[in-house]
């Protein structure tokens, strides 16, 4: 939870000093990484018309109007993904859908290319012949996502298109991506659009430091990193869509000035920012990569420990599941 005298300091502070200005973007990139169900209220980011998807790490939606792409996450899914996935196609007019949730990594759905190629050729290539646009699995940024992705892509035989059958069609990448530099994102970004030559679809992304967890970012580094990597995303062609990290009460170890909700289920000034509602305070001359994110100067509220988020988007993945169980 933000503590509300921050809070109050952080608007005064808005008042006080020049406004760096970015207009709205009318494109449909900005998406909402949703975990709380119908208990907290989802029109709030829809104000300024900037935010017009989600997606809930699953494959259940809400009640909202917004473009719905469902998730395969991992195993634990499949059964629940082959028996509604069709109904929910149809009743909810998806046309994207998502692949596994960080597969690298132990805590996350933690597949073997070989296993994840397997279940994608079960479950999310027939999606095809629906007319559904399909993204890849979506690798966490640490240095084994893109070697993952690489030898997932040699497990499926190969990724289809051009007239290739028998492999894997993916129609874009996505990704995950959480440190403290604007401008290693960018060339992150850069480097996996040269390697897989797809559109990309940024679905987390946080100024979050597991390198050094000690160096967090502050509120002022946050507002930049935000403004400067929205801003790039919303300008580059090749990057289709986005969603912060994130939209949620708890940030299961993520810096909690990340946070686009509060502890009450409000939308934070932050979130604000990222839906184009309010003018970011940026700071004058930011240096990217420096007042972008992790000079650990102010911190963020706590410095988190190593294995803070390890199961960040596996806890948001529980808190869906939940609702769900307690509405059904």
């Amino acid at each position: 939870m933000v503590p509300i005298a921050c809070f109050l300091a952080f608007l005064a502070l808005a008042t006080a000093r020049p406004h760096g200005t970015r207009q709205v973007s009318s494109t449909a990139k900005a998406g909402l990484a949703w975990p709380n169900g119908d208990f907290d209220n989802v029109d709030q980011y829809r104000s300024t018309g900037k935010v017009q998807w989600y997606y809930t790490w699953g494959p259940s939606p809400i009640d909202t109007d917004l473009e719905f792409v469902p998730m395969l996450w991992g195993t634990n899914q499949v059964s629940e993904w082959s028996h509604s996935i069709s109904n929910t196609i149809q009743q909810h007019h998806v046309t994207h859908a998502l692949g596994f949730n960080e597969p690298q990594q132990p805590g996350q759905s933690n597949l073997s290319p070989t296993d994840a190629a397997s279940i994608w050729k079960a479950q999310l290539e027939p999606l095809k012949a629906q007319g559904i646009l399909l993204g890849s699995p979506a690798p966490s940024s640490a240095p084994s996502g893109k070697q993952w992705l690489l030898d997932w892509q040699q497990a499926c035989g190969g990724w289809n298109g051009n007239g290739s059958t028998g492999g894997c069609t993916v129609d874009f990448v996505a990704l995950h991506w959480y440190d403290v530099n604007s401008t290693a994102f960018v060339q992150y970004l850069e480097d996996f659009h040269a390697t897989f030559q797809k559109p990309i679809w940024v679905t987390e992304w946080a100024c979050q430091n597991y390198n050094q967890v000690d160096q967090q970012c502050s509120q002022q580094d946050i507002v930049d990193f935000l403004n400067a990597t929205q801003s790039f995303m919303d300008s580059t062609d090749w990057i289709e869509r986005y969603a912060w990290f994130g939209a949620m009460r708890n940030m299961s170890g993520v810096n909690e000035w990340d946070a686009l909700m509060d502890s009450s289920g409000h939308i934070t000034f932050l979130g604000q920012q990222y839906i184009g509602a309010a003018t970011p305070n940026v700071s004058a001359n930011p240096q990217p990569g420096v007042v972008h994110g992790g000079d650990g100067e102010q911190g963020g509220p706590a410095a988190v420990s190593s294995a803070s988020r390890a199961g960040a988007s596996l806890v948001a993945l529980i808190i869906t599941a939940v609702i769900i169980s307690t509405l059904a």
